[in-house]
């Protein structure tokens, strides 16, 4: 079994990037710049990119093999299930007053251990789709990679804004956030995934609509807008569960 192919370079990218992520959240002790948002998100993207072409690139070198299904999931939960965990975490640290652990290069309040659900939860989800092989052309439950992409938009707006909405209502927030999106991760719902049959319009209305939607958003709101991409996708999926369903039937 060959462990070194171009596919298996471009997950263990993926896995690096978010090593490196982790390494730059946990090492600022709650200190977040915006430069280290800056530089998360490009560690985020990369990795993000590396997790789209892995699978891609191993079909069409016809270089699939179980070692790197296994390995792709094993860098997800680094880059989408750890990353985004220290992101909550760091949030909930800054807000908090009182620590249950506090040194010179470490600070954890009890708050901030509601955070550890979203690495837990995504672990789960990662070994409940390995082994759900219903899962090839949709989605059950969130994908990582989007809970991620929710979860920096709103580590941004907080680092850079130094608040999401008030001091008063961001740590109820985040709470609300941590719980939510954790159930997301697992809950059997089905949610559409950008694959393709054919590009005519009848079979994917809701798709085109999703990202027609997604770009006005985007181009007036940049990150901000992230938010609100994802939860119109759960939306949409929700409004469409039962094309969805029959069309996977």
């Amino acid at each position: 079994m060959k462990l070194f192919t171009i596919p298996n370079y471009l997950t263990l990218l993926n896995l690096s990037c978010g090593v490196l992520s982790c390494v730059l959240i946990s090492s600022s002790n709650g200190n977040i710049t915006p430069q280290t948002v800056t530089i998360v998100m490009i560690l985020m993207m990369i990795s993000l990119v590396a997790d789209f072409l892995d699978g891609m690139v191993a079909r069409l070198l016809k270089q699939s093999s179980p070692i790197g299904g296994e390995l792709d999931s094993l860098a997800d939960c680094i880059s989408f299930g750890m990353v985004p965990g220290l992101m909550l975490f760091a949030m909930f640290n800054n807000l908090s007053t009182d620590f249950i652990f506090e040194n010179e290069n470490l600070k954890i309040s009890a708050l901030s251990l509601v955070a550890l659900l979203v690495p837990a939860f995504s672990a789960l989800r990662l070994a409940k789709f390995n082994l759900d092989e219903d899962q090839t052309t949709y989605f059950k439950g969130l994908a990582t990679p989007s809970n991620t992409l929710f979860i920096f938009s709103i580590f941004s707006l907080y680092f850079n804004n130094g608040k999401i909405i008030s001091p008063e209502i961001d740590t109820y927030l985040l709470i609300a956030i941590s719980v939510i999106f954790s159930i997301l991760l697992i809950v059997d719902l089905p949610l559409f995934a950008f694959k393709f049959k054919g590009l005519g319009w009848q079979e994917n209305n809701y798709k085109y609509i999703f990202l027609i939607i997604t770009i006005a958003l985007l181009a007036l709101f940049q990150v901000a807008a992230i938010p609100f991409v994802i939860l119109l996708y759960v939306i949409i999926s929700i409004l469409f569960r039962k094309k969805i369903t029959n069309e996977l039937d």
